[in-house]
């Protein structure tokens, strides 16, 4: 079963299409958050909050393509993603490298017709590692980035933390995700046709 290849008449400048890309914009963020809360627990425990998220969030970012089938909009979700981490303290290139990332999964989805599983999983797959960009200051300036989590969270997390986050955990980590988050968009594209279409919701 598949949807029709054909683009939606409207462009991402649609005030339509803006408010669609905003909904799923909410809800990506809520889930990526709430999953990066748990590593206020322990550093380790941001893994568990970024398979739960990357999982969810394969839902929704298949939902918003099938619901919008136009550029930009991976682009524009990543640049208010990528602004909100910013203002909630994190790495300020991370708004830039979102947007990046979207813009490639975008032009991944349009080759696919925005019904491709394998388009649509690969554009998924690699936006997603845009989420890898807040540790990049751990791997520029260690000692300054360690010493201001240590002022926030205190020194015993921000020993954990640097024992965790090693330059090749962090590198097998974007592997996982990578797989994590190709195969969440498949998951996501089968729940799609199977529930959403079918409930005229896509």
């Amino acid at each position: 079963m598949t949807t029709s290849t054909a683009p939606r008449a409207h462009g991402i400048t649609a005030p339509r299409t803006l408010v669609t890309v905003g909904v799923f914009t909410a809800l990506y963020f809520f889930f990526m958050f709430a999953g990066g809360m748990l590593g206020i627990f322990h550093p380790a425990m941001m893994f568990v909050g970024g398979v739960i998220s990357a999982v969810l969030n394969g839902i929704v970012c298949m939902l918003m393509v099938a619901k919008t089938r136009v550029m930009g909009a991976y682009a524009i979700l990543g640049g208010v993603v990528g602004l909100l981490m910013v203002a909630t303290g994190h790495y300020w290139a991370s708004a830039l490298i979102a947007v990046v990332f979207g813009a490639i999964a975008d032009a991944i989805t349009r080759a696919g017709g925005y019904t491709r599983t394998t388009a649509n999983a690969l554009g998924y797959a690699i936006f997603s590692l845009w989420g890898i960009s807040p540790l990049l200051p751990l791997l520029l300036n260690s000692d300054a980035y360690l010493a201001d989590l240590s002022d926030q969270m205190g020194a015993d997390y921000a020993q954990s933390f640097e024992r965790v986050f090693t330059l090749p955990v962090i590198g097998v980590w974007m592997v996982v995700s990578f797989i994590l988050s190709y195969g969440a968009a498949v998951l996501g594209m089968r729940i799609l046709r199977r529930h959403f279409e079918r409930a005229g919701v896509a």
